[in-house]
């Protein structure tokens, strides 16, 4: 027996990668534990995304080894790979394993821990194969693809995940079904390019990512879908439809343009114009009026002129995304981006960020108004208690952040569980409203 922990870095997908890690190490005889120094193993999950995520990383595992000169620190998620980062932290004496090579290190820590069992095998070669341990109960994640083919010139995903690989529907669906039946509420799906699926099942035939979105609605039970991400160019009228058709797929699509400048997205290398976007846009909306948009826009991307800054602020603007995640360029290595110089100053990129930010949250404020005194249901992520109040936190099937107010008088609900909420008020950010039941 052995104990260890794990330190999270970045996106959803390392989250559910944490998961996979926990079921291959309990598997061998560890006990998983809350995030400490002196855990037998730490498992640091990273990110490579920007530079600030990068140093933080490497900062904080210096420190878990100054805090533990035993313990074993592995490094893996986006950075794991990069032989300058192993060179900065070469000292620290840290094993480096790839998501895609786990199983060499869990071989390694069978070796360690448990070398009776080592003969027998202790790990899938087959990162996704393993069943995950999810720390939910109500929600999962479900990586569905993995590493991308697409390069764009910002991104090390490529470079850190390898070639996008889909998995077998069969797999998907069986495990899904099984997660439903034990009550789960939520599936949420997950690829660094989402709607690019392409699993191969038994008999060799291709499912696309709306054929596979069909068979999982069609899985009896009352749960919703959800994923990310999607990329634009990979957006059809199948899609779409599916989108249309099936109930309980989340009406918000996080669709990221990166930019609204031709010139910065063709340097980008995204493979799509601003025109293509807009005509996207346009037969979402077709079939499917309400639906909440999303997108994510890189601000300061290397010669980012104030007219490509004004072509993404009109785009925002014409869209109406009622969400919109605005981020600092921060060069990294390995991407064609990186021979770009730098120029635009971190000055000019927080106040771009600044403007998005604000331009969005006035386009939300104003949408979220059509929540105002409608009912709606939303599944418990939070509850809070104060004096003599208490407060339930959830998400509802727009993804839009809710909290139903509860008297103290009121049987508290629980997490995991659904809550009818009555809107009473509504803001940029989300909105508020009286708690009405749970079930």
């Amino acid at each position: 027996m052995f104990s260890f922990s794990l330190s999270i870095f970045g996106c959803q997908m390392n989250y559910a990668d944490a998961e996979i890690i926990t079921a291959s190490l309990q598997k061998i005889g560890g006990q998983k534990i809350p995030l400490s120094p002196q855990s037998d193993v730490i498992i640091v999950v990273s990110c490579g995304v920007r530079q600030g995520a990068e140093e933080r990383i490497i900062n904080w595992t210096q420190k878990l080894r100054q805090k533990n000169s035993a313990a074993i620190i592995i490094l893996t998620g986006c950075l794991s790979h990069r032989v300058d980062i192993q060179e900065r932290l070469a000292f620290t004496n840290i094993f480096f394993t790839p998501i895609n090579r786990w199983s060499e290190q869990i071989k390694k820590l069978t070796t360690i821990f448990q070398p009776e069992i080592t003969s027998n095998g202790s790990c899938q070669d087959d990162f996704y194969s393993i069943k995950a341990d999810y720390s939910s109960h109500y929600r999962a994640y479900l990586p569905i693809v993995t590493g991308c083919n697409n390069f764009c010139a910002y991104c090390v995903v490529p470079y850190a995940r390898g070639p996008e690989i889909s998995r077998s529907p069969e797999l998907l669906l069986a495990e899904i079904t099984k997660l439903i039946k034990k009550g789960y509420k939520e599936i949420f799906l997950l690829g660094q390019n989402v709607n690019s699926y392409q699993g191969l099942d038994q008999k060799k035939q291709k499912w696309n990512f709306a054929r596979l979105l069909r068979a999982i609605n069609a899985i009896p039970g009352n749960f919703w879908i959800r994923f990310l991400s999607s990329h634009p160019k990979d957006l059809d009228q199948n899609f779409i439809e599916t989108l249309q058709n099936c109930p309980k797929i989340s009406r918000q699509l996080h669709l990221p343009i990166q930019s609204g400048s031709n010139r910065i997205l063709a340097k980008m290398n995204r493979r799509y114009t601003r025109e293509d976007y807009f005509e996207i846009i346009k037969q979402i909306r077709a079939s499917i009026p309400n639906i909440i948009l999303s997108t994510d826009i890189l601000v300061g991307f290397p010669n980012e002129s104030e007219a490509d800054f004004q072509d993404s602020l009109t785009l925002v603007k014409k869209v109406g995304f009622e969400k919109l995640y605005a981020l600092k360029y921060s060069p990294r290595p390995e991407t064609a981006a990186y021979l770009y110089p730098d120029n635009v100053s971190t000055k000019t990129k927080k106040k771009r960020q600044q403007i998005l930010d604000q331009t969005w949250q006035k386009i939300a404020e104003k949408q979220n108004q059509k929540y105002l005194n409608r009912e709606i249901i939303i599944l418990i992520d939070k509850i809070q208690k104060k004096a003599d109040q208490k407060w339930i936190i959830g998400k509802n099937l727009d993804n839009k952040d809710v909290i139903g107010v509860i008297s103290n008088k009121t049987k508290t609900p629980k997490i995991g569980q659904w809550a009818k909420i009555k809107i009473e008020q509504t803001g940029s950010l989300g909105l508020r409203g009286k708690f009405i039941s749970a079930f």
